[in-house]
């Protein structure tokens, strides 16, 4: 059995959410692939995080 948990959103936001949800995915299906879609690194934040880590290659090493 999957444990579940009750969040308070307003009516607005809850029609915003369903909005989003293609047909016949529920507002747990909606929010986990809004989830899964932020979670994936846009190529700029790897930039950032490469600029910030100092993680760079001399180019003859390419």
């Amino acid at each position: 059995m999957t444990a579940t948990a009750q969040i308070t959103i307003s009516e607005e936001t809850l029609d915003l959410l369903r909005k989003m949800g293609h047909e016949g995915e529920s507002d747990d299906e909606i929010i986990r692939r809004l989830i899964r879609e932020r979670s994936v690194v846009s190529p700029d934040e790897h930039g950032n995080q490469v600029l910030e880590d100092d993680e760079f290659l001399p180019l003859e090493e390419l």
